[in-house]
This record gives C-alpha cells, sequence and structure tokens, in this order.
C-alpha cells in the first residue's frame, strides 16, 4: 500500500506543474510571447525573409523578398565568398526606411524587398556559379526579433528574377551611401 501510495504521490509532482504549465500557456495573456497561439503567429525566418541570389561579370547580387509586417536591419548585412579565390568589395546597400527601434535606437530598415550587392574581386576571370555565405537579421513589427541568420547559396551566373529587375535600373543596388 505505500508503494502505490508513493508511485501516485510521485505521478502527482509530475503530472502537476506539466498542467500547470500548459493551462498558464493556454489561459491568460494571449499577447504573451510565451502562448503557443503567439508562437504559431510568427513565421520562421526562412519564410519571413526569403532570398534569391544571381550574378554577372562584375557583381553578386542578392534580393530579399520581406514578408508583411516583418522588417530587415540595414546594418546587419555581410557578404562572405566560400569560393576559393574569390573575394567581394563593398557591399552596396539601399538607404533603407529609418526607424526608431526600442532596444537598437535610430536604425535604417527594409521592408517588401531589397537588393544588395558586391563587386567581385578576382585576379582570374570568374565563370560559372558562385557559393557565399549570406548574414542578415530581421523583425517583425510585433516585436520579435530574429538572431542573426546565416545562408549558403550559390549564384548562377544570369539575369535578375523579374521582381527585381526595377532595383536594378533604379540603380538601388549600386548605392554606397552609409546609413545616416
Amino acid at each position: 500500500m505505500k508503494q502505490v501510495f508513493a508511485f501516485l504521490t510521485l505521478a502527482l509532482f509530475i503530472v502537476t506543474p506539466v498542467a500547470a504549465r500548459e493551462e498558464i500557456f493556454e489561459v491568460g495573456d494571449k499577447s504573451s510571447p510565451f502562448s503557443r497561439s503567439t508562437q504559431r503567429d510568427f513565421l520562421p525566418a526562412t519564410e519571413a525573409f526569403r532570398t534569391t541570389a544571381w550574378r554577372d561579370d562584375d557583381r553578386v547580387y542578392v534580393g530579399f523578398t520581406v514578408a508583411e509586417n516583418y522588417y530587415l536591419h540595414r546594418h546587419q548585412f555581410a557578404i562572405e565568398s566560400l569560393s576559393q579565390g574569390i573575394n567581394f568589395g563593398e557591399l552596396a546597400l539601399p538607404p533603407g526606411e529609418p526607424m526608431s527601434h526600442a532596444s537598437l535606437g535610430n536604425i535604417n530598415v527594409f521592408y517588401d524587398q531589397v537588393l544588395v550587392s558586391a563587386p567581385i574581386e578576382a585576379s582570374d576571370t570568374v565563370t560559372g556559379p558562385l557559393a557565399v555565405m549570406v548574414t542578415f537579421q530581421g523583425c517583425s513589427d510585433q516585436g520579435l526579433c530574429y538572431p542573426p541568420e546565416q545562408v549558403e547559396l550559390i549564384l548562377p551566373y544570369g539575369s535578375p528574377p523579374a521582381t527585381f529587375t526595377t532595383s536594378l535600373s533604379l540603380g538601388t543596388a549600386d548605392s554606397t551611401k552609409g546609413a545616416p
């Protein structure tokens, strides 16, 4: 009988905190960042910030399509070559939109879409696709900021996708202005 009582007592101590945790997250303030419904409302970084990339004879290009109610930080972009003997020059970024961020102060951000580029620096003519590591960071308008993300991309030789041809014709990928 003592063993059954001890087993039931132990089971009660294990089940009660688990049940309480479930109840706390389901009931109460739904705007809490710990509630399950709120966590499901945020997109994974790969869906919130979709990338496409390509290159031509002189430059590499990385385009980001940003989901509605999300934005990318201008100061967090970087492109690093993963291809032997190839480096990139200074990253060109459009100016972005000014924002007063709660924890970062005054920064510039990109909503909707942004195209960044960098000149290819190589001693020989570069043929074929290039491998790169792209670093970026973004947030949701609801307050969730993702940690800096890194994604490996293969940049084929070719023309930009139609969604980025306007950006190229306006020269936004060639802007080398710094953040204000």
